[in-house]
C-alpha cells in the first residue's frame, strides 16, 4: 500500500496536468520507491481527450477514476477518497507542481504531529512570489470587512478577516485555521471521522468547510513550508461561467451552515445598510450645502 495518494481532480486540462504529473513523479522520494505514493486522477467528464491522453502518456502509473460528468471539485475528492487507502491523502491542482522533497516532507511532518489532520504546503505563484495559501475562519465582524472596502482602512484593517497573516512571510511552520486545497495533505483518520467534503460546494469553500469541521473534532491545520509547489491558480475555473458568482455562492453557503440564519441575516443587512449610507451620503451633502447658502441668503 502506498503511503500517500496523490489525488488530481481533472476537467479539460489536458493541457496542463501533464506537468503536475511529471512532478510527482520526479520526485526522488518517488523515483526511490514507486509504491511510496499512487497517483490517481479523478476526471469530471472532459471532453477535451484528457482521458486518452494519460492513458497513453502514463499507462498504469496512473489510475483514472471516470466520473461521467462534472461532479465538481468536492464531489470529484470524494470519489478518489472512497477509491484509495493510503494513510495519508494529497490533494493536487492540475495548475499546479511540487518541488523537490515535497511529498516526503509533509508526510514527515504528519507523522511526526499527529494532531495535524491537514497540512499545507508552501505555494509559489509563477513568477516565484509566494502565494497566500492559509486563511482564518470567518467572524462576523471580518466578513462584513472583508466584503467591504472599510476592511482596508486603518481603523478597521486588523478586525478583517485574515488580519493577522497579512504581516506574516509564510516562512516558519505555522498552526493556522486553514490551507488552500491547491497543494494539500489530509490524514486518512481525518476523512474516516468527519467524511469527506461537502458536496454542496460545487467549488470553492470546500476546503474551508473541511477544515472548520475538522477543528471542530479537534485536529489541527498546519502550514508546512518544507512542502512546496508552484500554483498558476484558477485552473479549470478559467472555463466555468461566472467564476465570482460561484465563490460568493459557496461562501453564502458556508455561512449559513456554520453561522445559522441570523448571523447571516445581520450580515446581509448590515451590508445593504453601507450601500444605503453610500447612496445618502452625496444626498445629504448637497441638502447641507443648499441650506448652507440658503441661510447665507
Amino acid at each position: 500500500m502506498a503511503v500517500v495518494d496523490v489525488v488530481v481532480v481533472c476537467w479539460n486540462d489536458r493541457e496542463k496536468i501533464a506537468a503536475a504529473l511529471d512532478s510527482v513523479f520526479a520526485l526522488s522520494e518517488v523515483q526511490a520507491d514507486p509504491a511510496f505514493a499512487r497517483v490517481l486522477v479523478s476526471d469530471n467528464g472532459s471532453s477535451d481527450g484528457s482521458r486518452e491522453f494519460l492513458r497513453e502518456r502514463y499507462g498504469q502509473r496512473v489510475t483514472i477514476l471516470e466520473n461521467g460528468r462534472n461532479l465538481g471539485f468536492g464531489a470529484a475528492c470524494n470519489r478518489a477518497f472512497a477509491a484509495t487507502e493510503a494513510p495519508y491523502v494529497y490533494l493536487l491542482n492540475p495548475d499546479a507542481e511540487l518541488r523537490e522533497g515535497a511529498l516526503s516532507a509533509i508526510v514527515a511532518f504528519l507523522e511526526a504531529n499527529p494532531r495535524c489532520g491537514i497540512a499545507g504546503s508552501r505555494i509559489y505563484n509563477l513568477d516565484g512570489t509566494i502565494q497566500e495559501s492559509c486563511g482564518e475562519f470567518d467572524t462576523w465582524a471580518g466578513a462584513f470587512l472583508r466584503s467591504s472596502a472599510w476592511g482596508e482602512l486603518p481603523l478597521f484593517r486588523r478586525f478583517a478577516n485574515g488580519a493577522r497573516l497579512r504581516g506574516w512571510d509564510y516562512e516558519g511552520e505555522r498552526r493556522v485555521d486553514l490551507v488552500i486545497g491547491a497543494a494539500m495533505a489530509i490524514r486518512r483518520e481525518v476523512l474516516r471521522r468527519i467524511g469527506g467534503f461537502d458536496e454542496r460546494f460545487f467549488l470553492y469553500h470546500e476546503e474551508v468547510d473541511f477544515a472548520k469541521r475538522a477543528a471542530g473534532v479537534g485536529w489541527e491545520t498546519w502550514y508546512v513550508p518544507s512542502s512546496a509547489a508552484v500554483h498558476e491558480g484558477m485552473g479549470s475555473a478559467r472555463g466555468l461561467y461566472n467564476v465570482e458568482r460561484r465563490k460568493q455562492r459557496s461562501r453564502r453557503a458556508y455561512w449559513l451552515k456554520h453561522h445559522g440564519p441570523v448571523w447571516y441575516a445581520t450580515l446581509v443587512g448590515a451590508l445593504f445598510g453601507r450601500f444605503v449610507l453610500y447612496l445618502a451620503a452625496p444626498v445629504l451633502a448637497v441638502f447641507a450645502l443648499h441650506r448652507l447658502l440658503f441661510r447665507r441668503r
